[in-house]
């Protein structure tokens, strides 16, 4: 689709927007839903992409995801105290900084089979029980999210990006089977998942010597939980709306880079959901190492903002995690993380 100049103009100030203010404003932070809405309302409307069947997609493309977070978090309120035996066990045989590598590791490898989100919220109601401090928090909440969205692609079940991966190389030369995605990356994603654990461990060592969990005896609040169902709810829509509004634009801008400098390019993820780019920039016949710069800096840059990825909209809503907070670990540990990635490639490719 092609869109005129002063459409590009305006879709790069929404692009610098979605980029700035979620950082720069209390307001922005405090309503990120809305403003993103509102952004994605505003991307939709200067490519004029509105028909019906697109705002009956956009009504219906969050209600899976809302679903899972409404069912899970019902669940967890009324059987938290069975749940959480588990984690007694594991907490009280290692040390902090092993227990939360082995939980981060652990959602990570199984994030592209039980989803994304159900891996999310298991990681939200574990940091709700145990007794870390707030930056602690964070910081957990930020390295579990990168392990989580880089194993989710390794099997197209959990991760849109997996799937139209799996999509468009199954009929080209690769002949893409449902394996596909796990034989060609495991051993580049894998170590990104150890690397974010090691990093976990790190931040908890100096934790008391056991960390001590609770089981909340109160259970929350209906409306605390249909709230935040319906905040994901609207997250999810938004996403929607600014990766359908920006899909022209991505296409007259990065589709035709070579690897290196898509792999860069693929940072606007934090923005636009990693699916779209994908289904834009990998066709059958892309190369092996092109789809390989492609697919790793699409699967960890999304982590960087709250709203890049699924499971940092979970989680930080869930615990309350604001976008500069979210921003001023994230940002920095994605830029290592990417760096070495971009190395590695360089060197084995």
């Amino acid at each position: 689709m092609e869109i005129s100049l002063l459409a590009k103009i305006l879709l790069g100030v929404l692009v610098l927007n979605l980029l700035v203010w979620p950082l720069v404003s209390k307001w922005v932070e405090n309503h990120l839903e809305l403003f993103l809405l509102l952004v994605g309302i505003a991307a939709v409307s200067i490519t004029g992409g509105w028909s019906k069947d697109f705002v009956y997609q956009t009504f219906n493309a969050p209600v899976n995801v809302a679903f899972i977070v409404l069912v899970v978090s019902v669940i967890f309120n009324h059987y938290s105290r069975y749940i959480f035996r588990v984690l007694f066990v594991l907490f009280r045989f290692l040390e902090p900084r092993y227990s939360f590598a082995v939980l981060v590791f652990v959602l990570g490898m199984v994030s592209s089979i039980c989803s994304v989100t159900v891996a999310a919220l298991v990681l939200a109601e574990v940091l709700q029980v145990v007794n870390l401090e707030r930056e602690q928090t964070i910081k957990v909440a930020v390295y579990a999210c990168y392990a989580i969205g880089l194993g989710a692609i390794l099997l197209p079940l959990a991760e849109p990006l997996g799937l139209v991966i799996y999509n468009e190389l199954a009929a080209g030369p690769h002949q893409a089977d449902f394996f596909y995605v796990l034989r060609t990356f495991f051993w580049w994603i894998v170590p990104g998942i150890v690397l974010m654990s090691l990093a976990t461990g790190y931040v908890v060592r100096n934790s008391n010597t056991q960390v001590q969990l609770h089981i909340r005896e109160d259970k929350e609040d209906p409306k605390s939980i249909l709230r935040r169902t319906w905040n994901i709810y609207l997250f999810v829509a938004a996403l929607h709306l600014i990766s359908t509004g920006l899909r022209p634009f991505a296409q007259s801008t990065i589709a035709h880079l070579n690897g290196k400098i898509l792999f860069w390019a693929n940072a606007v993820s934090v923005i636009i959901d990693n699916a779209t780019l994908a289904a834009i920039e990998v066709t059958p016949n892309v190369t092996t190492e092109n789809l390989m710069y492609m697919v790793i800096g699409l699967a960890a840059f999304g982590s960087m903002l709250v709203q890049g990825n699924l499971p940092n909209i979970v989680t930080a809503e869930k615990l309350d995690i604001k976008s500069r907070e979210w921003a001023r670990v994230a940002v920095p540990a994605g830029l290592v993380l990417m760096s070495g990635y971009f190395v590695m490639l360089c060197i084995k490719l």
